[in-house]
C-alpha cells in the first residue's frame, strides 16, 4: 500500500472492501442487463467512476490504477460477450476504458499532491509550534535576567551598606559575650544575638554572590565528576534523613563547557533542596540525558512536588516556601547555569516530587568573560 493509504487496517480494509462491493455490483448489473436496454448500460458505464474516484482518493495513483485495471478486465468480457455484434457502440466503449485509466491516475496524482501538502502544513505548523515555545520560553529567561540584573545592582549596593556595620555588631556582641557568666540570662541573649548576625552574614554573603557571581572558567568537564563531588558534599545531610541518593548517571557521557566549580554549586543547591523538601525514607534519583546538541542532567525527588502556581517564581530572588531559607539558593543557580551558556528549569505534579533539569551545549567551548572593566 502506497504512503498516502490509511494506517489503520480497518480503515483500510474497510476502504477497499467499499471499492471492490460497488465494482462486483456494477459489473453484475452489466451481465445481467439485456443489451436492449442501452440507456441503463450507459449508466452502468459511468457508474464506474465512482469506485475509480474513492480509488484514487483513498489510495492515491496505484490505488486508482489498479481499481480501473481491475474494472476494466470485467468490463472487456462484458463488451466482447454482448456488444461484439454493434462495433460502434463498442469503440465508443473501448474509449470509456481509456478515461477510466486517465481519471484514476488524475485523481490519484491530485490526491498524492493533496497529502504532500497536508503533511507539510503539519509540520510547519509543528515547528511553529516548537518555535513559539521557545519564543516564550526565551522571553521569559531575558524577562527574567532583565528582572534579576536590576535586583543584583540595588542588592549589592544594600549588602555593601549593610556587611560593614554588620561587622561591628558581630564583634560587639563577641566582646560583650566574653564578659557574661553563663548563668547570667543575658548569655542566652548573647547566644541569640550572635546566631542572627551570622545568619545575616550568610544572607549578605549570598545576596553579593547572587548580584555579582564569579566569571566563570570553562574546562570540558563531564558529569560524572560533577556529581560525585556534589554528591560526596550532601551524603551526611541525606544520610541523616534517612534519604536515598541513586546515581544513574553514566560514566562516559560527552564533555560539557563549563566551570566545574560552579555547576557543582548548582548541583548541590538542588540537592539540598530536595534533601529539604523529603520526608524521611525519601529518595532522589540523578541521571543525564544526551541529546543531539545538548547534555542535559536531571535531578528527580519522590516528594510532595510544587504547587503549580510557585513554578514560574521558583527561580526569582527571595522565593523560597521553607521558614529559614533566603531564597536566593536557586536564583544563585539560575545565574550560574545561564553564565557558563546553559538553562535550567523545573517541572512537578504535586504529590508526585519534582524534576530540575540542567543542560549546557556539548562540543562547544564558550569564551572565558574579558577581565576588562
Amino acid at each position: 500500500m502506497n504512503r498516502g493509504a490509511p494506517k489503520n487496517p480497518a480503515h483500510v480494509n474497510l476502504k477497499a472492501g467499499i471499492i471492490a462491493a460497488l465494482v462486483v455490483i456494477i459489473t453484475i448489473l452489466h451481465f445481467s442487463t439485456g443489451t436492449e436496454h442501452l440507456y441503463l448500460h450507459q449508466i452502468y458505464q459511468r457508474s464506474y467512476y465512482i469506485p475509480i474516484v474513492l480509488a484514487g482518493f483513498w489510495f492515491e495513483i496505484w490505488g486508482g490504477v489498479v481499481t480501473a485495471v481491475c474494472l476494466t478486465s470485467l468490463y472487456l468480457i462484458h463488451i466482447w460477450h454482448d456488444w461484439s455484434h454493434n462495433p460502434d457502440y463498442a469503440f465508443n466503449q473501448y474509449a470509456e476504458i481509456a478515461m477510466y485509466l486517465i481519471i484514476a491516475a488524475l485523481v490519484g496524482f491530485l490526491s498524492q499532491v493533496q497529502r504532500k501538502t497536508r503533511e507539510q502544513l503539519e509540520n510547519a505548523g509543528s515547528e511553529l509550534e516548537a518555535a513559539y515555545k521557545k519564543l516564550n520560553d526565551t522571553f521569559d529567561q531575558l524577562r527574567r535576567s532583565e528582572r534579576l540584573a536590576s535586583l543584583g545592582q540595588l542588592s549589592a549596593g544594600i549588602a555593601h551598606e549593610i556587611r560593614n556595620p554588620l561587622g561591628s555588631i558581630q564583634g560587639a556582641v563577641e566582646i560583650l559575650a566574653q564578659d557574661l557568666p553563663e548563668e547570667d540570662p543575658k548569655t542566652e541573649f548573647a547566644h541569640i544575638a550572635k546566631k542572627e548576625v551570622s545568619r545575616l552574614e550568610k544572607l549578605t554573603s549570598e545576596i553579593l554572590q547572587f548580584s555579582r557571581p564569579a566569571p566563570p572558567r570553562q574546562l570540558p568537564t563531564e558529569w560524572r565528576e560533577i556529581v560525585d563531588a556534589a554528591r560526596r558534599l550532601c551524603a551526611d545531610r541525606a544520610a541523616h534523613k534517612g534519604i536515598k541518593i541513586i546515581d544513574q548517571v553514566g560514566s562516559s557521557g560527552r564533555p560539557i563547557f563549563v566551570d566545574p566549580e560552579q555547576v557543582k554549586q548548582v548541583l548541590l543547591n538542588i540537592l539540598i533542596n530536595a534533601i529539604q523538601a523529603l520526608h524521611e525514607g525519601g529518595s532522589i534519583t540523578i541521571q543525564d540525558s544526551q541529546e543531539p546538541s545538548e547534555s542535559i542532567l536531571l535531578v528527580r525527588d519522590s516528594g510532595p512536588g510544587i504547587d503549580p502556581a510557585q513554578l514560574d517564581h521558583i527561580f526569582d530572588p527571595f522565593f523560597t516556601t521553607k521558614r529559614e531559607g533566603t531564597g536566593l539558593g536557586l536564583s544563585i543557580s539560575f545565574q550560574l547555569v545561564k553564565n557558563n551558556g546553559g538553562r535550567i528549569w523545573v517541572t512537578s505534579e504535586p504529590g508526585k516530587g519534582a524534576c530540575f533539569h540542567v543542560g549546557f551545549p556539548v562540543h562547544t567551548a564558550i569564551a572565558e568573560p574579558s577581565s576588562e572593566g
